[in-house]
């Protein structure tokens, strides 16, 4: 049968002092991220925020309101530049998303770099859709051009114009396909008696 020996109360205090003597001395314990040796690059929130700020003002920088005729110019320097354009705008060539593209007042521009090249990125991505015709059902794209031709023909014509064609017969017109007599010919014989009656009968 083993012996159980009894540990005294002061054994056991000179036990824990001893141990935290050796284990966990309170000078050698980091209380600060700075005293931390193995990480010496660590920031702050205030540092994080700091540089993310930076970043983000590197990137876009406010530039006021300006008509589209007057976008800052594709350049380095105006790199990151956002406008708010105060006129209803179509897209051209010097746009990111292509010519073309119409957008309303107060769409935000900005010019960026895309990839040699400086261009204008439309921020609000939003396309006005206005001028255009919406479906209806049972019509569809006609593969004849109205052309502006067209157009300046109709324009020529007086309201309530008529129809007006020539017709086989002489001394009549058709006027919304009726014909109507503008003059009737004399027949042979009325001639005839006619010219009598000026030139006399003729000798026998």
């Amino acid at each position: 049968m083993s012996t159980i020996k009894h540990i005294s109360l002061d054994n056991l205090d000179t036990f824990a002092t001893q141990m935290k003597e050796k284990y966990a001395c309170k000078a050698d314990v980091p209380v600060k991220i700075s005293d931390l040796t193995n990480d010496a690059g660590y920031q702050t929130g205030e540092q994080v925020a700091a540089a993310i700020n930076a970043k983000v003002a590197s990137t876009y920088r406010a530039g006021g309101s300006v008509a589209f005729a007057n976008l800052p110019e594709l350049t380095e320097a105006n790199r990151g530049l956002v406008v708010n354009v105060t006129d209803k705008f179509t897209t051209t060539d010097s746009f990111v998303e292509g010519a073309g593209q119409k957008h309303p007042a107060g769409t935000n521009v900005a010019v960026v770099k895309a990839g040699e090249d400086y261009k204008y990125d439309v921020l609000a991505g939003f396309v006005d859709l206005s001028g255009y015709q919406a479906k209806e059902d049972g019509k569809g794209l006609s593969t004849e051009d109205y052309v502006t031709e067209d157009k300046t023909k109709l324009a020529g014509i007086a309201a309530g114009a008529t129809k007006v064609e020539a017709t086989a017969g002489s001394g009549t017109i058709k006027v919304n396909d009726t014909d109507v007599e503008l003059f009737s010919v004399a027949a042979d014989t009325e001639v005839t008696e006619m010219l009598a009656e000026v030139f006399g009968a003729p000798a026998e």
